[in-house]
């Protein structure tokens, strides 16, 4: 009787000490209006892909010092995504970001996508074509399948605190 109360209470303890399992108490409109104007944190690889290195495939989040987050599924394989933040010197995003800046509080701009064609090559040779989306909350371009990222981002960004 003593061991299986001991039992009862330990995984108590346990289960109770240390996280906290509650839902959130906002929801994923009310999440892009409150994030809206901070910088974010993106998800980025660990180590460059250098051609020739072979990638880990481990991401970590970066410091909140993003506008946007970018994900570009694999064209050749959903199952695999590319991630980073964005720097915004990197080309115009004027026209995206007023895409995020809706105002009514009842609609929140989640993702970007565009589906974009490069050419490398000279003409008449096919052009190379990607999809890429970009997000404007707190870790939101999860380094996952693409379906996983875009259901990822029904909902209200985890917090995360250490």
């Amino acid at each position: 009787m003593f061991s299986r109360t001991a039992v009862v209470l330990s995984f108590l303890a346990i289960a109770t000490s240390g996280f906290s399992v509650r839902p959130s108490a906002k929801n994923t409109v009310q999440d892009a209006h409150e994030q809206l104007t901070k910088k974010i944190r993106c998800w980025e690889p660990i180590e460059e892909n250098i051609a020739g290195n072979h990638f880990s495939g481990e991401h970590r989040l970066s410091e909140p010092i993003y506008d946007l987050c970018s994900y570009m599924p694999d064209p050749k394989n959903w199952n695999k995504g590319y991630v980073n933040g964005v720097d915004m010197d990197s080309d115009d995003y004027t026209n995206v970001l007023n895409f995020f800046q809706v105002i009514h509080p009842r609609l929140a701009m989640l993702n970007v996508c565009l589906q974009e064609a490069f050419q490398f090559h000279v003409a008449g040779r096919p052009s190379q074509t990607s999809i890429r989306c970009l997000c404007k909350r707190d870790g939101c371009n999860l380094p996952k399948e693409f379906t996983t990222f875009l259901d990822f981002n029904k909902l209200p960004m985890p917090e995360t605190s250490f």
